[in-house]
């Protein structure tokens, strides 16, 4: 648990979710004092209206050579303001600013008179007790959701596999490449993902080795709490049974399509569903979407594009199978509204088409291989040890929950008159997904599809539960007033289910090597303590894709060959500013890390291993340079691995140094 408490994941959802409290906090004081908005909701709704603009805005400004954080922010900040202001303010803002400042200028003089306490600037205005009840269930579920998916997630950061392999290396260097304002590098591919992971270690403050950690963790995390609001939203129980679903998602992994081993690998169709899942909902029901119908087309449009950008399979195939699904169960009187979201789709289709023949043809590429390639993943990880039962027998049961569920509905439809066709339409659309896999085509990937079943098994799951327990409310019984302590019930029995039936099965699962966990962790520490570009890193060929846009970096046949010639040289000029000036590439860093591998590390089938080599010649270099009158520290020190520091400026390239020497 050393590398979980010391790692700057942690601090990095935590200062995440102090942004979005901080925002929910202006939205409810400033913004939406009169709507009843609650957390889940805010969050949601926020993530469907701004994520997918988010992930249009980094597209334009990498396409335009603009991309940073502050462009990004003055970008988001103009769309915030058009959208609160409406474009009828934005064209008069005289006649608008003049009558908020009236407003809030006899709010003030009310404060004022009235001799109101500081505390009323900090509470929001009071609901019934009903609707306050409702407001803090919905405030404190999402927290506790939040945190559950994201710590289930990390918990297999100790059978990770991704980390250090050669496609997290790929995934790394396409990841910085954005900094360079490259979207579309040497290898074409929907990469939305990992630009919006670029953006999270800006907005964040982490390195992007952290980002590309955290970004699988962020998605299976975001996509629990839409798998709770999805069920809230559509199916007639309104608490239990969504967050029995999203704890299913997040907790339950023995009969969950997912490789553990690779949990901390990003995966395009989450982010995608994601974006998609909200879309569906407001497809079924656009009542459900608070905004003008301009603001609900646009949103369609900027999800569509975003999808596109981030994975084919939705694209192309999940989606549409969900529009024309959602078009034969929807009520006539919101067919206007989802033939609409269908000429939405075909035009935001000719604008991924003609974004990728461009990039294609720039790289001449042909667009039909381009599609093909990115409907097909060879990082679908279909190896599934953790499973207590065959895959094809929990999609079977999955279906019987499935056509259980729509028997309920049709029985909660005839007898008691509830319209709601949510649920109908995504049993019909699993069932329909189903019957996709078994087709045999080479531009569809079974294993992609297989990977989706992952969120819409628990949402099958959680619909017919909720169908369930509908037919129990039939009884007269004041369920709401229970509602907290049902929640609390089923929250602790899903926490005491989950690690209590699945203990033994994981135990069964092999650590990874742990020597990339410690590197990445020492790599961390190092980049929250010195500063860009003044020190270089010595260490194995593979990670010199971690230097890029951050430190200078040396791999061992070098530093042994070469650096202790240029110590040497540099001793005796680097008094002559004359000579370093006109010979810069004689400067060495104000500080070199060493990472040596310790010398009993397990010789395993990794390539670190093989840097064991290493250790002799690299500690009598060490040695060398101690002797040399050098000041040779240890920086970081764990069981497998170890950092020296060579220090050939001293109090020249720590933060902490620099800043209050």
């Amino acid at each position: 648990m050393e590398l979980f408490w010391s790692s700057s994941i942690l601090m990095g959802f935590v200062r995440l979710c102090v942004i979005v409290l901080f925002l929910f906090y202006l939205s409810r004081k400033f913004i939406a004092v009169d709507q009843r908005l609650h957390l889940l909701d805010f969050i949601v709704l926020n993530w469907y209206r701004y994520a997918a603009v988010l992930t249009l805005t980094l597209f334009v400004l990498v396409e335009v050579g603009a991309y940073n954080l502050f462009n990004c922010f003055v970008i988001f900040t103009l769309l915030l303001l058009i959208d609160w202001l409406g474009w009828k303010n934005i064209i008069r803002p005289r006649s608008y600013f003049t009558q908020k400042f009236k407003e809030h200028s006899l709010r003030y003089l009310k404060f004022v008179e009235t001799k109101k306490p500081l505390r009323y600037w900090l509470s929001f205005r009071k609901s019934a007790p009903e609707q306050r009840t409702q407001n803090w269930i919905l405030f404190f579920t999402p927290i506790f959701i939040g945190i559950t998916a994201f710590l289930s997630r990390y918990y297999f950061v100790q059978y990770d596999n991704y980390s250090l392999s050669d496609a997290w290396i790929n995934d790394l260097t396409k990841l910085i490449k954005f900094d360079n304002q490259y979207w579309f590098t040497y290898e074409l591919a929907t990469d939305a993902e990992l630009a919006l992971a670029n953006f999270y270690s800006k907005v964040t403050d982490v390195s992007p080795i952290i980002a590309l950690q955290v970004i699988a963790i962020l998605e299976s995390t975001i996509l629990a709490l839409i798998v709770f609001w999805i069920i809230h939203r559509l199916a007639p129980s309104r608490y239990i049974a969504p967050l029995l679903a999203a704890l299913f998602f997040a907790l339950v992994y023995v009969i969950t399509p997912i490789n553990v081993y690779y949990l901390l690998k990003g995966n395009p169709l989450f982010l995608a569903l994601a974006f998609a899942l909200p879309a569906f909902v407001f497809y079924i029901q656009p009542k459900q979407f608070s905004g003008s119908t301009l603001n609900y087309l646009f949103s369609f449009f900027a999800v569509f594009v975003s999808v596109g950008l981030t994975d084919l399979i939705t694209f192309f195939i999940l989606v549409p199978l969900f529009l024309v699904i959602g078009l034969f169960t929807t009520s006539w009187s919101v067919k206007k509204y989802n033939l609409r979201v269908l000429a939405i789709y075909g035009f935001s289709v000719g604008v991924i088409l003609t974004i990728y023949y461009f990039a294609c043809t720039s790289q001449k590429v042909p667009l039909d291989y381009f599609i093909q390639s990115n409907m097909l993943s060879v990082s679908a990880y279909t190896y599934l040890p953790q499973l207590i039962l065959p895959y094809k027998t929990i999609i079977y049961y999955t279906q019987w929950c499935a056509m259980i569920g729509t028997v309920l509905w049709a029985i909660l439809y005839f007898f008691q008159k509830e319209k709601g066709r949510g649920p109908l339409a995504f049993f019909m659309y699993f069932n329909v997904l189903v019957i996709v896999t078994h087709i045999k085509s080479e531009w569809l990937d079974r294993d992609l599809l297989y990977n989706s079943f992952v969120v819409f098994i628990p949402i099958v799951l959680g619909f017919t539960v909720a169908m369930l327990i509908r037919l129990f409310q039939i009884i007269p019984f004041p369920w709401f007033r229970f509602t907290p302590i049902f929640m609390g019930l089923t929250f602790v029995g899903m926490l005491y289910g989950a690690f209590t039936f699945q203990k033994s099965f994981l135990q069964q699962l092999t650590p990874s090597n742990a020597t990339p966990k410690y590197m990445l962790n020492a790599y961390d520490n190092i980049a929250k303590t010195y500063f860009s570009y003044t020190y270089t890193i010595v260490n194995d060929r593979a990670t010199q894709v971690i230097s890029n846009n951050s430190h200078f970096f040396m791999n061992y046949e070098d530093f042994l060959s070469q650096y202790l010639e240029k110590d040497a040289q540099y001793e005796r000029i680097k008094k002559n500013k004359k000579i370093l000036q006109s010979n810069p590439d004689q400067i060495l860093s104000k500080s070199v890390l060493v990472f040596v591998l310790d010398k009993n590390h397990p010789r395993d089938n990794s390539s670190f291993s093989e840097n064991i080599k290493y250790y002799d010649p690299l500690m009598k270099q060490l040695q060398t340079l101690k002797d040399r009158g050098r000041e040779v520290n240890v920086f970081y020190r764990s069981p497998l691995l170890t950092v020296y520091e060579v220090v050939n400026n001293p109090n020249e390239s720590k933060i902490s140094d620099i800043i209050f020497k």
